[in-house]
């Protein structure tokens, strides 16, 4: 069994390799490891196209429900009659009740080329301020540098921590420094990008790092030894238990 007395392991949108990515049956999967260490849960939110904030990963249906169709053309009323194996697809908004009692969330939020910016902050503002999901230890997570720069400017919400997600070398080089001045708080790294000196070194500049997507019990064990402050895994159930 692996120690992760002082890394914190979060299981992939939800737990995705043990149970339905992103959906209500997969969060209360991990709940259900809290007890034997599953710090929390990492998932993601798609704006729909009234400017609602729904849990699901790609931008359109095709691979999750079989339809061709992009989610930001879609009403929330049209994306909850599609089905995942029989599972609604869930709103933000509707999902506070499962992650209760975790003690660290990483949301992503997702955009791409059509992303109506000022939408999904007024999307955002609705779901993450004078709510329920206001009092649980989110951090919001992404790729968008445009959208972390909003974020940054949010009256509203420039008080929830953020984590800069880096996927490509090129990012890597000046992650520290595009992260503080973004104001994010940690760093998301593809974890075949990381090493004991990139970690070391995002440590100095005071960013933790957060390894994503891990599923190798060796790299897990080596990530740990480095000093990695989060793991997310689509598998926690197989590490902690196992």
């Amino acid at each position: 069994m692996i120690n992760f007395e002082h890394t914190l392991l979060l299981g992939h949108r939800g737990a995705r390799g043990e149970a339905l990515e992103n959906t209500l049956i997969g969060f209360e999967h991990a709940q259900r490891l809290k007890a034997h260490g599953l710090t929390g849960v990492e998932f993601d939110v798609q704006l729909s196209a009234d400017g609602h904030l729904v849990v699901f990963h790609d931008d359109d249906l095709a691979r999750m429900c079989g339809e061709q169709s992009r989610l930001d053309q879609l009403s929330v009323a049209e994306i909850q009659r599609h089905r995942q194996l029989d599972h609604q697809i869930a709103t933000l908004a509707s999902i506070a009740p499962v992650l209760s009692g975790f003690t660290y969330i990483e949301l992503e939020i997702k955009t791409h080329g059509r992303t109506d910016y000022g939408k999904l902050i007024r999307a955002l503002s609705q779901d993450l301020v004078d709510s329920p999901l206001a009092n649980l230890p989110i951090v919001l997570t992404s790729f968008d540098v445009e959208l972390h720069a909003r974020l940054q400017r949010s009256t509203l919400l420039r008080h929830i921590p953020r984590g800069l997600l880096i996927r490509t070398p090129e990012t890597l080089v000046i992650a520290s420094n595009t992260a503080l001045q973004l104001g994010c708080v940690q760093l998301g790294i593809h974890y075949p990008l990381l090493s004991q000196s990139v970690i070391e070194r995002s440590h100095r500049y005071g960013l933790p790092v957060s390894a994503w997507t891990v599923n190798d019990i060796d790299t897990i064990k080596q990530l740990i030894r480095w000093q990695a402050d989060v793991i997310i895994t689509d598998y926690p159930r197989h590490l902690l238990l196992d």
